[in-house]
């Protein structure tokens, strides 16, 4: 067998690995009986979502995330702008 094909099953071996472990620890919040619930929202302009416990038990947060346009210029510049705004809010 050639060295590169050696790697390849070897890499894939280890992403079957790791992909399997994530699959049987990612169960800790259906465990518990919680659901988690994300929405996402576009924006041309920053949003604020809710931070906090709506009730006992069910918390609630959120993210923004710049949405960026980037060009370059003749010298081969980049220059990047912020052309909209992403929000996640998640509650669990």
């Amino acid at each position: 067998m050639s060295r590169k094909l050696i790697r390849r099953v070897l890499l894939a071996a280890l992403a079957i690995g790791v992909g399997g472990t994530a699959m049987l620890t990612a169960g800790d919040a259906e465990a518990r009986g919680r659901r988690i619930e994300q929405w996402t929202y576009e924006s041309d302009r920053p949003l604020k979502g809710y931070e906090g416990f709506l009730f006992p038990g069910y918390y609630c947060s959120y993210r923004r995330f710049p949405v960026r346009t980037c060009t370059f210029d003749r010298q081969g510049r980049e220059s990047c702008k912020v052309t909209s705004w992403r929000m996640e809010q998640s509650c669990s």
